[in-house]
């Protein structure tokens, strides 16, 4: 039996990885309705690969519908706003093109949904961590203020919550935090802590460029709470704490980058 989700995969010059995604979507224990894939102005193999997973979909017996749309190369933000607003079905999930999942991550979120009628987001863990509780556990937003709770490649939302809100196409780094902070205002977000998506090997803290790709992360996350609080998602209270424990987090950041630079 298919259930109403739609998987939105953005792919900018994917050709490597883009099939491994695919196909752990492909594999679930409970079958999506269909796939969209957003060629991002890829340079390479991306739309070629993406078109022959199209075909290969109509061959199969029970397959979802996979859809590919094109567009001129805007960034990640706009790619997956794109997927959301042509999504038809009840529930949207997002991939990156270079992770994949775990087989039953879609009928464990399912199940969660189910049972939990005030979710809106339902998120798990990934191969980022190395220890998992295997519960599920509610995400109090006063929590999701101090961090990020959510990794994009495993968060599942309603549609009808995703579409009026989408990603907000000004901000290129901390974009999905932003949103997570605005669905949150809307019911109840989960996490499952097992290990349902295989995360793809991206650079992790004290590599090569990453300090100035931390500075811009956090001026976005800043940014982001700011125009949180001038469209009234946030409250004053709620405002300056997140805004307090997101600069706390960047000094930080900043005197461990300062402390590996002289190791």
């Amino acid at each position: 039996m298919k259930k109403s989700v739609t998987v939105v995969i953005p792919a900018y010059n994917a050709e490597a990885t883009l099939e491994k995604a695919v196909q752990s979507v492909l594999d679930q224990t409970v079958k999506v309705e269909s796939i969209i894939i957003v060629n991002d102005g890829s340079k390479d193999n991306t739309l070629k690969i993406a078109e022959n997973l199209k075909e290969k979909a109509i061959s199969l017996e029970d397959s979802p519908e996979i859809k590919v749309i094109s567009i001129e190369n805007s960034g990640v933000s706009h790619a997956r706003n794109v997927g959301i607003k042509a999504a038809k079905t009840e529930y949207i999930a997002f991939l990156d093109s270079d992770d994949s999942w775990h087989k039953e991550k879609i009928e464990k979120q399912m199940q969660v949904f189910e049972a939990n009628k005030d979710a809106v987001l339902v998120s798990t863990s990934s191969t980022v961590k190395n220890k998992f509780s295997g519960k599920t556990k509610l995400i109090a937003y006063w929590h999701l203020l101090i961090r990020n709770h959510v990794i994009t490649s495993s968060a599942m939302s309603k549609t009808s919550i995703l579409q009026p809100l989408l990603f907000d196409e000004t901000l290129k780094r901390a974009e999905d935090y932003n949103l997570w902070l605005k669905i949150g205002k809307k019911g109840s977000l989960y996490f499952i802590d097992e290990k349902l998506v295989f995360f793809a090997d991206k650079r992790t803290f004290g590599q090569t460029g990453l300090s100035k790709d931390y500075h811009a992360l956090s001026r976005d996350e800043l940014r982001g709470f700011i125009k949180l609080y001038k469209i009234h998602y946030l409250n004053i209270f709620q405002f300056i704490f997140g805004f307090s424990m997101s600069c706390i987090k960047y000094a930080r950041k900043c005197i461990l980058m300062t402390i590996y630079k002289h190791n």
